[in-house]
């Protein structure tokens, strides 16, 4: 008789935990993004907004901790759309792993942590953490200027969602100082 192996617990990312949004960070969602409704949306999928926000928040370092409201409801990054966009998100991961200073750790360490899959729970939560607070920041970015931005009265373009995106484009993101 055959002894079952011991199930090993995985802590690939992308492949465990669906994404939520909430509070605040869900409302700017419901801006930016409209599930079916992609001539009201500036993301046809609510996964290309996820992806998308981390690398503008890690561009404007920018981080922003969850903040949870008093409402149930909530917008959720589905565990299918995480799958199969790994090979989208998990470079993503890396370039965040790789380029944030605040875990004060040698070039060598974000090296290793980036192109390792982590061996504890802790350590994928906490990485897991990071990607999301880059992601809410860039949220946050991505609705104060494509949202809530006033074009210039110059500016050669009447619907605003167009301008605010052409502007968007043409400039680059700032850094809110940080250097």
């Amino acid at each position: 008789m055959m002894k079952k192996k011991a199930e090993q617990t995985s802590y690939e990312y992308f492949k465990r935990d669906e994404m939520f949004f909430v509070g605040k960070h869900r409302d700017y969602v419901d801006k930016l993004w409209t599930q079916g409704k992609i001539q009201e949306s500036y993301f046809r999928r609510l996964v290309d907004l996820y992806a998308i926000a981390a690398i503008v928040g890690l561009k404007a370092k920018r981080r922003s901790a969850e903040e949870r409201d008093n409402s149930d409801i909530k917008r959720t990054v589905q565990m299918k759309q995480l799958n199969e966009n790994c090979q989208i998100l998990l470079p993503i991961m890396r370039m965040i792993l790789i380029m944030d200073d605040s875990r004060n750790m040698t070039f060598e360490e974000k090296l290793e942590s980036a192109f390792v899959i982590p061996e504890d729970e802790a350590t994928y939560k906490a990485n897991m953490e990071l990607f999301n607070s880059y992601a809410r920041g860039g949220i946050e970015y991505l609705y104060e200027h494509l949202v809530l931005r006033t074009p210039d009265i110059d500016e050669d373009y009447t619907d605003r969602r167009i301008a605010n995106i052409v502007a968007f484009v043409s400039n680059p993101i700032e850094s809110d100082g940080i250097e």
